[in-house]
């Protein structure tokens, strides 16, 4: 029975898959194997790719903080306007070369 379930595996590498993403053992699927045998009914559960990395994704979104992204992105937008103003103001200011003939007192406040 063993060298068969291990056959049925190797022909069925989702399962390879399914042990590792999914909490159940070996142990489960050959006492599965040993009741029901390859009936395909039984196995469509384990050998049916679902939308897992939709799934997935789904799982994520649902745990994302929006308020924390909101603080994020207004963060940001903070920033790249800083920058902006700061490249903005260095293309208005001219550069005036030092001129070692001009006094103080030639200045205005």
């Amino acid at each position: 029975m063993k060298e068969e379930f291990k056959a049925f595996v190797r022909n069925n590498p989702k399962l390879v898959e399914y042990v590792k993403k999914n909490d159940t053992s070996w142990q489960d699927l050959y006492e599965v194997y040993a009741l029901y045998g390859e009936e395909k009914s039984v196995w469509e559960k384990y050998l049916t790719t679902s939308n897992s990395g939709i799934d997935e994704l789904l799982k994520m979104i649902k745990n994302v903080n929006l308020d924390s992204v909101k603080n994020m992105v207004d963060s940001l937008q903070k920033a790249i306007g800083i920058l902006q103003g700061l490249s903005k103001g260095n293309d208005n200011n001219s550069y005036e070369a030092y001129s070692p003939n001009i006094k103080y007192e030639d200045l205005d406040d």
